[in-house]
């Protein structure tokens, strides 16, 4: 369980460190205690829905054994992309005039997405924590590796149940941690939180990059384990 549990920790540390969920958490937090309580219930509802879906559809396709082989190769070949993307992350240029322009785009559409998200009523602040809970490609890609690894590990429902709540929690914690700070310090974190925020948003591409390394590196390390044992 150990290797299992070392994956889905980092999996969920890096599907958490998203600058989009905690700028979302403090747009709608001058909103008021009930929608900003509603936006985290909505966001971690749905984490913990699409991760418990993920992890029971794997169970019905693979059983509930250890496939030894089967998470051997799927560790080398995830180990792999992985490789590939830090390497695409690391070299991604910063000061060309495409980059900067797609920067700008996405930034913009980052920007009116947060103030359609502070006009909205409580109902809808929830289904909008819902969908931005899924998640987009990102998100989605780590929840569906944190499920398979799971799945592949063959534990019992109790460790199993275990690692679902941990990745969530991790997955979630720059939404309900500062929510519960919010709740119970009022207004006044705003501005510490939103102080945070530039800082947040310049580290993840390096996070992202070491995440990715650590998690290749663990990978191939049990993929070579598995076959040798």
């Amino acid at each position: 369980m150990l290797h299992a549990a070392v994956q889905v920790v980092l999996y969920g540390l890096l599907a958490g460190f998203t600058a989009l969920g905690f700028a979302a958490t403090l747009t709608v937090m001058p909103s008021g205690r009930l929608k900003a309580l509603g936006f985290g219930l909505g966001f971690v509802g749905a984490q913990s829905l699409t991760c418990s879906v993920l992890v029971i559809f794997g169970i019905a396709v693979v059983g509930k054994k250890s496939h030894p082989d089967l998470r051997a190769v799927l560790e080398v070949a995830l180990a792999l992309v992985l490789i590939a993307l830090a390497l695409m992350v690391h070299r991604r240029p910063a000061d060309t005039n495409d980059s900067a322009t797609a920067h700008e785009r996405s930034k913009a559409r980052t920007q009116a997405l947060l103030e359609r998200l502070r006009r909205l009523r409580v109902l809808t602040t929830i289904v909008a924590g819902f969908l931005l809970g899924i998640g987009g490609p990102k998100r989605l890609v780590l929840t569906s590796l944190a499920a398979t690894t799971i799945v592949t590990a063959g534990l019992g429902d109790a460790d199993q149940a275990t690692l679902v709540v941990v990745y969530v929690t991790l997955a979630t914690a720059l939404v309900w941690a500062p929510l519960i700070l919010f709740v119970l310090l009022g207004s006044r974190v705003i501005a510490l939180m939103e102080n945070a925020q530039g800082d947040i948003g310049r580290r993840q591409p390096q996070v992202t990059v070491y995440a990715f390394v650590i998690l290749a590196a663990l990978l191939v390390l049990d993929a070579v384990s598995v076959l040798l044992t």
